[in-house]
């Protein structure tokens, strides 16, 4: 096919990764040791390109990854995320990229309908060498049902549900002894707490007996040391 347009940049010496999104004739380029996310709008008769923007920062990237469509955020007009790998810190960075508006309201023009979850063809058909443009869904459909979005409720389906159903009863049953030895520790916690005040209590009886008896005693000695004295008077 002919060249639809020749535009020039600067790349700092590294392969291109180059990104397309279909749904908006967005491609995203960026650089092998570049530092910026340069984005580019493709007309829609598709003769023309046209620079739109980019994203910059002072970290080389490595290598990048993209987020599909349905795990964006639409509630902010998320378009596109990329993961950006950063070797000098050893992270990957997260690069979101947005549609400032003043709205809040969904944005349909933003989020037409994309690469849905079901196969476009069966993979004997594929090895076949037949072709077939990908299906379609909703946006919001997309978002509901994966578990990236925050609406995500998880069902039970499948072979497993038994196995599940398995796993959560004896969940329930491990809590339950949990429960149980937890009023076991606090009753007997209790019981060491009434033994120590009755512990005390002896204690404190035997010190005052102990003390009493020791009276008593002396008491005792000077009586027979005065008996002893009056009968070698006499």
């Amino acid at each position: 096919k002919a060249v639809v347009s020749t535009q020039s940049g600067h790349y700092a010496g590294g392969s291109l990764f180059p990104y397309y999104d279909p749904d908006l004739n967005l491609i995203y380029l960026a650089g092998k040791g570049d530092s910026n996310i340069r984005f580019f709008e493709i007309s829609s008769e598709g003769d023309q390109v046209h620079f739109l923007n980019q994203y910059s920062s002072g970290e080389a990237q490595r290598g990048l990854g993209q987020m599909p469509k349905r795990g964006l955020d639409s509630s902010i007009n998320e378009i596109a995320r990329f993961y950006k790998l950063n070797v000098a810190k050893k992270l990957v960075s997260v690069v979101p990229l947005k549609v400032p508006r003043q709205s809040k309201a969904f944005a349909d023009d933003l989020y037409p309908n994309t690469v849905g979850l079901n196969a476009a063809m069966t993979a004997d058909e594929f090895a076949e060498g037949k072709n077939s443009e990908p299906l379609l869904a909703p946006f919001l459909e997309l978002q509901q049902a994966t578990s990236t979005s925050k609406g995500f409720t998880a069902t039970e389906k499948g072979d497993n549900s038994e196995e599940v159903a398995a796993l959560r009863k004896e969940v329930a049953d491990l809590k339950k002894t949990v429960t149980e030895r937890d009023a076991t520790i606090s009753s007997l916690k209790a019981d060491i707490s009434q033994l120590q005040g009755k512990v005390e209590t002896l204690e404190s009886e035997n010190g005052r007996l102990t003390a009493a008896a020791a009276e008593t005693n002396g008491e005792d000695e000077i009586a027979e040391l005065q008996k002893n004295g009056v009968d070698q008077a006499e």
